[in-house]
């Protein structure tokens, strides 16, 4: 178990080590052996994730219906039910997540390529993130120039709402999150998602993007538990667009995310 401690804020991730080992006959077949059932493990594991998520959703979409019934007859502001709505769409988001990570275990992500207008796409994710919290879309500065790349929409308007929707929980109250698009060279555009929180340190930036990473006792965090699976989502997708992504601290205090994304799809991913 490895634990990285800074400012009350722990992070925990195993970091399993094995020395050089040298094998002979019949070593080598049980290794391999062992390797064939950790294999079949690890699918069954994830089969069982996927079915897992599916079974949750359907009950989360009947509470988000009566929910919507409730707003209508109580109205929206009733804070029980926002309270509801909250923690509802959180664990929609948390399912989502999990049926795309194991989808990209299984190399069962199938991507769509197709012409993106940027500013069109933050656009319409605002209009959605304001229907889950109607404040979010002022807390925005959107950029103004568009840029076009060839992706699959899906799969980046997934990581433009991991990473506002992260911004925006951690930044400061009376702060706007900041959002840039600009051409990086010919080929490539590179996208920036800017917080004034109170940011992250050096030693976790290294393992951030890691699966079920997230900040543990720290009063900032604690009432924005997840399963650390939102990042992770987000690097695996644009790796798959044969991208990159990366954080550095925000030099007026916080953070600032950054998308290198090609611009031209240049055949099967």
């Amino acid at each position: 178990m490895h634990k990285l401690s800074k400012q009350g804020t722990t992070f925990t991730k195993f970091n399993p080590v094995m020395g050089d080992i040298e094998l002979k006959g019949d070593d080598v077949k049980d290794v391999l052996n062992d390797y064939e059932r950790l294999k079949r493990l690890e699918e069954v594991k994830t089969n069982f994730l996927i079915v897992t998520a599916h079974e949750l959703r359907t009950p989360l979409t009947i509470i988000k219906g009566y929910l919507e019934i409730l707003k209508e007859r109580n109205g929206e502001d009733d804070r029980v039910i926002r309270a509801i709505d909250d923690n509802t769409n959180n664990m929609i988001a948390i399912v989502d997540d999990i049926v795309t990570i194991a989808n990209m275990d299984l190399g069962m992500i199938e991507l769509k390529v197709e012409s993106i207008s940027t500013l069109d796409m933050l656009d319409d994710l605002i209009d959605r993130l304001e229907e889950i919290n109607e404040i979010w879309g002022d807390k925005i500065i959107l950029p103004t120039d568009d840029q076009i790349l060839e992706a699959d929409r899906r799969s980046i308007e997934k990581v433009m709402t991991n990473l506002i929707i992260n911004a925006l929980k951690y930044n400061a109250p009376d702060r706007k999150i900041e959002i840039n698009v600009d051409s990086d060279g010919h080929d490539y555009i590179l996208i920036s998602v800017k917080d004034w929180g109170t940011g992250i340190p050096d030693e976790v930036k290294e393992i951030i993007f890691d699966d079920f990473i997230q900040f543990v006792d720290s009063p900032l965090t604690r009432d924005y538990v997840g399963m650390g699976l939102g990042l992770s989502v987000a690097k695996r997708l644009v790796k798959l667009h044969n991208g990159e992504m990366w954080v550095t601290d925000n030099p007026e205090g916080g953070s600032i995310f950054y998308v290198r994304l090609p611009k031209h799809h240049a055949g099967d991913f």
